[in-house]
């Protein structure tokens, strides 16, 4: 039986993802700073804070899949703040990269979770990125490149290394998705700023058997980026929403001027946008199961 340790396990992501490994007869380790007592995987305790690791966590595994990361999303980005988005996702593996050389493992792939943050942003644009595009100069940039960097430690001492960028998650359960359903209750759907600044989403399944074929696929190295073939912006997306709910509904358009006044710096999350598509999946063979947003948003709203 392969072994695969989880960073962010019970994260959305992470939660899908073991449970689909489990249901394929892979071991799944949780690495964790809080114990969970789940029946279907061992959870160890680590604190990339402290530089604490269960190293019983590590011996014997195959597979590291790192997903742990503070949510963007939580709170006004403080200079705190900014530093602990930061640190969670490049101690984290910086820490597991010194663990498994002192004790000698060389697994036999390091996957790591980054963001289409990596790329440049705008209001509107119809310039396209791929996996072979410079960085921007944003922070959410600034995070990408050095949690990138940080996973390529791994590469560097042989072990095939996955980067996967991937889009915002469609699923029931997705924060972002749940506030937007929120105020669909008072008949308001919001668009943010003109709504023209595009939106690179994925599905959940899709995104889940993408790492399971990150895991499988010895193609599979480098950069991936996770993202459904179809390029729709913010207003296509919330119209999409519309037409799924099938309620009425008011597509409300909020001026981005007052996004920044709420959010701050955190706002260019909401009024900007990535046009990014994929040229490695099909190198690679993987192929999406949910192309079309209206068909995902089917999916999980049901």
């Amino acid at each position: 039986m392969k072994k695969v340790l989880i960073t962010g396990g019970t994260g959305l992501v992470g939660n899908n993802l073991t449970n689909l490994l489990v249901k394929k007869g892979y071991e799944v380790r949780i690495l964790s700073r809080q114990f969970t007592n789940k029946a279907n995987f061992s959870t160890y305790r680590w604190d990339y804070k402290t530089g604490y690791i269960d190293k019983d966590a590590l011996i014997g595994i195959d597979y590291i899949i790192h997903l742990a990361g503070e949510n963007i999303g939580a709170g006004r980005w403080t200079k705190k703040r900014k530093k602990i988005i930061l640190d969670s996702r490049v101690k984290g593996s910086k820490l597991i990269f010194k663990t498994i050389q002192e004790m000698g493992i060389k697994p036999k792939a390091f996957i790591s979770a980054s963001a289409v943050g990596f790329y440049p942003a705008f209001k509107e644009s119809e310039v396209s990125f791929s996996e072979n595009d410079l960085p921007g100069t944003s922070f959410l940039s600034d995070i990408c490149v050095k949690w990138e960097n940080a996973a390529d430690n791994f590469k560097e001492i042989g072990i095939r290394t996955v980067k996967i960028r991937t889009g915002l998650v469609q699923d029931k359960n997705d924060a972002a998705l749940k506030k937007i359903l929120q105020t669909s209750r008072f008949g308001i759907l919001p668009v943010f700023g003109k709504g023209q600044q595009y939106f690179p989403w994925i599905h959940i399944n899709d995104l889940t058997q993408l790492y399971i074929a990150a895991i499988e696929n010895d193609k599979f190295s480098n950069i991936v980026n996770a993202v459904a073939p179809q390029q729709i912006t913010n207003y296509e997306y919330i119209k999409a929403i519309k037409n799924v709910v099938k309620q009425k509904k008011i597509i409300l358009k909020i001026p981005a001027f007052l996004i920044k006044i709420l959010f701050g710096e955190m706002s260019e999350v909401l009024i900007k946008g990535t046009k990014v598509y994929s040229k490695q999946h099909e190198n690679i063979g993987f192929d999406f199961r949910y192309k079309n947003i209206n068909t995902a948003l089917k999916d999980i709203l049901g």
